[in-house]
């Protein structure tokens, strides 16, 4: 059997399939695709592959390492030689004919090339801006990036370079292709809480929300798996997790987010393992664990664990003079209201597709969308619609347009 790590390439027939987005779905369809012989364009608009997932610690109902196996598939996506991967890119122009899909791709190419980049340091070192520092902790292939809202174009860091991987006056470059079909699997992105005042966001540093939450509380971060408040570096005595912030409310976001309440209960676990004395309250609308295992990754969260679950949306978030913030919120398995102190607040359902303001996606141009670009889905859901949406251009008759 042929595969991506063979020296000489598989044939590849028809027109090519254009992916937009390189998260798991994304990676999945292409992966996909050309494995079974398809010539692939990755489209992506940020500086590395692996979309939401590489911001994320563990991921439910295995609690193993988030982004450890996509360094496998991004590994394998890039040493295929079917695959056409475009960074920080974007299509701009889509033109559907009976011949196929017209697209035009524009990149703006980073000042430091990856694949020049040896991970020296010798740019960082010489910037006096600090404009150039590493892509990420969890980034493969891992390279250096230039923060051009920082840089000054001093040049020092052109001459401090050993490989002339530094360019800081590239230009756009565009391509125009035609493509057999479109898949749009453009992940997803946090929506602004200020229409929504009540839950306080910005005004306290300990109301995150939930991204903000993974990123301070993750082993792989900064602060190496601690429980700790933001605002002064102590261990907190208890912790709320808010769902559906943001989400079914027209104000902001008529859907459901459909991954929130499992990341909550991932979350509120994690805290409990890693400091038992914390209390965790999760207050819910309603609880999807819909997924294989979900529901019993649950039950290990409340009944062993010890996480509390309080069916009710909490109407006023509001930081205290003492200190602590203040939920008023009613359990509607009780009716009873109450007002109670927190040390932590976790604002969970806020997410939106990263393209377009909405759902239903567009699915004219012969666009066929996956993941959280066609609906709120998380890691694993998204990965199964990317290959559902390879398998649809693949059942097409021919190597030609296909309309998925």
């Amino acid at each position: 059997m042929q595969g991506p790590f063979q020296d000489s390439p598989r044939p590849v027939d028809g027109l090519p399939v254009l992916v937009e987005g390189g998260g798991v779905a994304g990676i999945t369809a292409a992966l996909d695709l050309a494995a079974a012989g398809r010539r692939v364009h990755l489209v992506e608009r940020s500086l590395v592959l692996g979309g939401q997932v590489l911001n994320l610690d563990k991921v439910y109902p295995t609690d193993s390492c988030a982004f450890c196996p996509l360094w496998t598939d991004i590994r394998r996506l890039r040493r295929d030689p079917a695959i056409s991967v475009h960074l920080a890119s974007r299509v701009i122009v889509e033109e559907a004919s009976a011949e196929g899909t017209l697209a035009t791709i524009e990149t703006k190419p980073p000042p430091i090339a990856p694949e020049r980049c040896i991970l020296c340091g010798r740019c960082a070192e010489s910037c006096p801006l600090h404009a150039a520092r590493p892509l990420g902790e969890h980034v493969y292939p891992p390279s250096f990036f230039m923060d051009e809202t920082l840089c000054n174009r001093c040049g020092r860091c052109i001459g401090a370079c050993p490989t002339a991987a530094i360019d800081l006056e590239r230009n756009e470059e565009r391509v125009s292709l035609k493509v057999a079909a479109v898949i749009r699997a453009s992940g997803f992105r946090e929506a602004e809480l200020s229409p929504l005042p009540e839950f306080g966001h910005g005004t306290h540093p300990d109301i995150m929300t939930s991204l903000e939450f993974e990123a301070w509380t993750a082993e792989a971060g900064r602060n190496e798996g601690r429980i700790t408040r933001k605002s002064d570096g102590g261990k907190p005595g208890n912790i709320a997790f808010i769902q559906c912030s943001g989400a079914r409310d027209d104000r902001l976001l008529p859907w459901c987010s459909a991954v929130c309440c499992m990341h909550a209960l991932k979350q509120a676990s994690w805290v409990k393992r890693r400091e038992p004395g914390v209390d965790c309250w999760i207050f819910y609308t309603d609880l999807r664990t819909v997924g294989r295992d979900y529901y019993a990754y649950s039950l290990r969260a409340v009944e062993g664990a010890g996480v509390r679950l309080v069916r009710g949306r909490p109407g006023l978030v509001h930081p205290l003079p003492g200190g602590g913030i203040a939920l008023k919120f009613e359990d509607t398995m009780t009716q009873k209201r109450e007002i109670r102190r927190f040390d932590m607040v976790v604002l969970n359902g806020n997410l939106r597709p990263s393209v377009g303001d909405g759902y239903p996606a567009d699915a004219a141009l012969g666009q066929d969308a996956c993941g959280f670009a066609a609906e709120p889905a998380d890691a694993a859901s998204s990965a199964f619609q990317g290959s559902a949406a390879a398998m649809r251009i693949l059942t097409c008759d021919g190597g030609g347009p296909c309309r998925a």
